[in-house]
């Protein structure tokens, strides 16, 4: 089955990161990657993608390679690099990391980089 992948092009941050939030992740990773790719994509709706599609496993290396997840691992691998290589820039829109405190200090002492964790920046 095919899927009509379409955002609007003139979509604007706020817009891109409710389509992420009400997207079926089931569907697959064609239009995750469409709102990754979209020029209004800023980082804090990079940051939703990351952390809806659980990429910080992959960081992590706690899933194994395997033909079943290979369209996840590869949305996962490319939406951190460029995450933490600064493509996305800070826009309008705010993220709050979806993490308690007691989790965010875990993930800090993997050595988990700052800005996957919401940086200085959310509210």
């Amino acid at each position: 089955m095919t899927l009509f992948i379409h955002v609007p092009r003139d979509a604007t941050p706020e817009t891109l990161r409710h389509m992420c939030l009400d997207y079926n992740w089931d569907d697959g990773f064609a239009f995750p990657q469409a709102i990754a790719d979209h020029p209004n994509c800023d980082l804090a709706v990079a940051l939703e993608l990351f952390w809806l599609s659980n990429a910080i496993s992959i960081y992590l290396g706690e899933v194994s390679n395997g033909a079943y997840n290979e369209d996840w691992r590869c949305f996962c691998s490319s939406i951190t690099q460029r995450i933490l290589s600064g493509h996305y820039v800070q826009g309008a829109t705010s993220f709050q990391v979806p993490l308690t405190k007691v989790q965010i200090y875990k993930y800090r002492k993997l050595g988990v980089p700052s800005l996957l964790l919401g940086g200085s920046w959310s509210v």
